[in-house]
């Protein structure tokens, strides 16, 4: 067996040669982790077309959610059924009639330190009709947990297969919001929004920035599921 040579002075020991250090000690080509920083993927959103802008063009009220009128918007969000904390708040509000509806707009930022990433787009609206909490969801959303609540079937199976409606307590109001007018206009949808109520309104989301055509769409859908309820009452 070979004995490899003696060290000569200033030579580094044999075998894979250290990598190049960067100033301060840390190895180029890597950075340093930003412990409560959102990922890049998070971070990096394209711009969408400004929702306020719209609104201000058709007379609906703004607010950047620290307004009187958006402190029950707090509640909203701690209602919601996505994971959420005390770093989300309603930011880019926006308020104005919809029919016989009025409807309040808004993105869900997440906030912490210099952090601040859009992460849902939410329009809401008072249910004059007293309901159980719910969500009505595309299937793939809850496949593995239904948090306690009750899977509702609507009797459509084409429905059934993509939508579920969990309820904590069944009834015929709750029902009501499996309507067929209800039903085609979801499955005429691509299944990304989820509906909930909680704080005394009827919301719907989309893990997406707000925009014009999200809020013509997020209407339509509440403004249907408000008709059926005051059909049913």
């Amino acid at each position: 067996m070979t004995t490899p040579p003696p060290y000569e002075p200033g030579q580094p020991p044999y075998g894979a040669e250290p990598g190049p250090q960067a100033q301060g000690g840390q190895v180029r080509g890597r950075r340093r982790r930003s412990w409560f920083s959102m990922p890049d993927w998070w971070a990096d959103q394209p711009e969408a077309p400004p929702l306020t802008e719209w609104a201000r063009s058709h007379g609906w009220s703004i607010s950047d959610g620290d307004a009187a009128e958006d402190a029950g918007l707090v509640d909203l969000i701690a209602s919601a059924p996505m994971r959420l904390d005390e770093y989300h708040h309603a930011r880019g509000v926006v308020r104005g009639q919809f029919g016989s509806w009025r409807m309040t707009a808004f993105e869900i930022t997440y906030e912490r330190g210099r952090d601040q990433v859009r992460r849902y787009a939410v329009t809401a609206a008072p249910s004059l009709v007293p309901l159980p909490t719910l969500r009505l969801v595309p299937a793939r959303f809850w496949s593995h947990k239904t948090g306690g609540m009750l899977a509702v079937p609507s009797g459509d199976q084409a429905f059934d297969l993509r939508w579920t409606l969990l309820v904590t307590e069944d009834s015929l109001t709750a029902r009501s919001l499996l309507a067929e007018p209800v039903r085609a206009l979801l499955l005429a949808s691509e299944d990304r929004d989820e509906i909930w109520f909680g704080a005394g309104q009827l919301a719907i989301t989309r893990p997406d920035n707000h925009y014009p055509d999200l809020l013509d769409w997020h209407t339509k859908v509440l403004s249907t599921l408000l008709a059926t309820l005051s059909f049913s009452s």
